[in-house]
């Protein structure tokens, strides 16, 4: 049921060959409230982003976040072994034909999410290295160095 008023509603859109900022509202108020939910929804998304010629600045905002919170937040829940929702969105990217610019910040910010995170080097007083987390040892937060002149020197201090 839900999918078919999103159908509607790229039906409608790409008669107007335009999407609007009230368009953007329109579809996450009544078509998508609970934001994009399942793969069919991303597809169609995306074959709409490449059919229409104007786009409000809006549209690619909400399109990327959607349907990057979608594939990151799938891939990381509890079965994410088996969903490999972010290997399936950048297959589903490379094969359209088509390059916008919400199908390029989506990859972009997809293979930015899927690196490895290094690991955190912390620096003690003596500026020797300490693998804090490693080592199982406490963190300390790191003290604050000033550049530049303080806000008292500036003469903008109360």
């Amino acid at each position: 049921m839900e999918n078919s008023k999103l159908q509607d509603f790229v039906t409608i859109t790409v008669l107007h060959n335009r999407i609007t900022f009230g368009d953007v509202r329109r579809l996450q108020r009544d078509h998508l409230p609970h934001g994009v939910t399942n793969r069919e929804q991303v597809e169609m998304l995306l074959q709409l982003d490449g059919m229409i010629d104007r786009a409000d600045r809006a549209w690619a905002d909400w399109l990327v976040a959607a349907v990057f919170d979608f594939a990151v937040f799938s891939e990381r829940s509890v079965d994410a072994v088996e969903s490999g929702t972010c290997d399936w969105l950048l297959d589903h990217l490379a094969a359209l034909d088509v390059s916008t610019k919400v199908t390029r910040r989506l990859e972009r910010d997809l293979h930015q999410a899927l690196e490895p995170i290094a690991p955190i080097e912390y620096v003690d007083e003596a500026d020797e290295p300490v693998e804090a987390i490693a080592e199982g040892l406490p963190l300390r937060a790191p003290s604050m160095v000033r550049h530049g002149p303080s806000i008292n020197q500036l003469g903008l201090a109360a």
